[in-house]
């Protein structure tokens, strides 16, 4: 119930928002002296100050004001939204160049579509989120030989940088990343290990009919016990029953992908051990603040909303953020401002969140998720692609080269966006 009390929320404070930055039309025209400046009314609104030319002051006018700031917008809203899904070149290139009146405003646009787009995630709610496996004890004993070929290449490395160290490298540096590596393949041969018990184990209990969940083997234990009328499980090689002695030095990792009840790990307890890690460090050597982001990653659920919240608070840094990547492409196109593309940004941002409000409703039916990736491939660089030929008054061969460094640098603002906002939701 709080999220979609938190989902309604957004979506008031959306509209009015952007209906306070958009304004209003169509009032009834005033008679007799302004009520703020004394001047003559000629018309809805005063000539001198602006003000209305009715100032209300019943109750339900508030109603009849808030309701019309969330859902009306001066009937722009549904002029704007058909013509920034179908022709977003025209639209950008008609406010660009004066045409403004049918319009909404871009930054009054991208409030709205960007807390629309958070109010849906609100929701719709996430998808589940506990690890789960379902892979047979063959496939299991090819992941853990491929593990294996890995941690062997990995100490092959080690034993090369040891033996002839590259004398343009920090002394110790090439030998501590090669330990790194061990250490991180020693943690995947333990992992594909693991599963391997627990792959084993299902199938014992599929053999016995049993449909329960059958706790897993810590790596290293002994086999459990087969029942004296179940046939035995299918015995692993005489290697996998624990990994390979580590070499001198290497780095050490515990993995344990179940809960103390001996169901899956969901991703708040794997949050919650990684922040627990003593090995733990986002930025090296600022201790105050990797200790501010553990003691946020211990409440996994609480981090998760507070970077939710930072995307929603922040999200229009995307627009300075894209605007030195856009203003690169234009470089040497006479007559392109820097407004031409703030105003390009927010309406192609605002495309992409409906895009996203689209893609969630659509992975609710099931027989429909094949279309999730279709809209992600296709959607935003064929959007893309019309949006710059119309607004930018390019050629096709033109538009088709930006779109594809468009794609490469969206990719990069998203990365720094998205790294912004886990700093500003975790560490303030």
């Amino acid at each position: 119930m709080s999220g979609e009390l938190e989902a309604a929320g957004a979506m008031a404070t959306a509209g009015l928002v952007a209906g306070a930055i958009e304004g209003r039309e169509g009032q009834s025209p005033g008679e007799g002296a302004c009520l703020n400046c004394g001047a003559q009314l000629t018309g809805a609104y005063c000539s001198a100050c602006g003000q209305a030319a009715h100032a209300h002051r019943s109750l339900i006018h508030v109603l009849e004001e808030f309701l019309h700031g969330i859902f009306h917008f001066d009937t722009k809203v549904w002029r704007t939204l058909p013509m920034a899904i179908f022709r977003p070149g025209t639209l950008t290139r008609n406010y660009v160049y004066g045409k403004r009146a049918r319009y909404l405003s871009p930054l009054a646009f991208f409030l709205l579509t960007v807390f629309f787009m958070f109010a849906v995630f609100a929701f719709a709610g996430g998808p589940p989120m506990n690890v789960t496996e379902s892979g047979t004890v063959a496939e299991a004993q090819a992941e853990l030989a491929e593990a294996r070929e890995d941690l062997a290449t990995a100490e092959r490395e080690l034993q090369e940088v040891l033996a002839n160290p590259d004398p343009d490298q920090p002394a110790g540096l090439e030998e501590s990343l090669a330990r790194q590596a061990i250490g991180l393949a020693q943690a995947e041969v333990a992992r594909e290990a693991q599963s391997l018990r627990r792959a084993q184990a299902r199938e014992a209990a599929a053999a016995q009919g049993e449909d329960q969940v059958v706790a897993p083997v810590a790596v290293g234990a002994p086999e459990p016990a087969a029942s004296a009328v179940a046939p035995p499980a299918p015995a692993a090689p005489a290697e996998d029953a624990a990994t390979p002695p580590p070499l001198p030095g290497s780095v050490q990792v515990e993995v344990d992908s179940v809960d103390s009840d001996g169901g899956p790990l969901n991703w708040q307890d794997a949050v919650r051990e990684m922040a627990e890690a003593d090995d733990f460090v986002v930025i090296q050597g600022w201790d105050s603040f990797n200790q501010r982001i553990r003691d946020q990653l211990r409440n996994p659920d609480l981090a998760a909303y507070k970077i939710q919240e930072a995307a929603a608070k922040f999200s229009f840094l995307l627009v300075p953020i894209s605007l030195p990547f856009l203003a690169l492409l234009f470089l040497w196109k006479r007559g392109v401002t820097l407004y031409d593309h703030v105003v390009f940004s927010l309406y192609e941002l605002s495309f992409v969140s409906l895009l996203f409000v689209l893609m969630v409703s659509v992975a609710r039916v099931d027989a429909l998720m094949w279309l999730v990736p279709m809209l992600v491939l296709f959607g935003v660089p064929v959007h893309t692609f019309f949006h710059l030929k119309g607004a930018y008054a390019l050629g096709w061969f033109s538009a088709i080269w930006r779109t594809f460094f468009m794609m490469i640098f969206a990719t990069i603002a998203l990365c720094i966006f998205l790294i912004a906002i886990v700093i500003l939701g975790l560490a303030g």
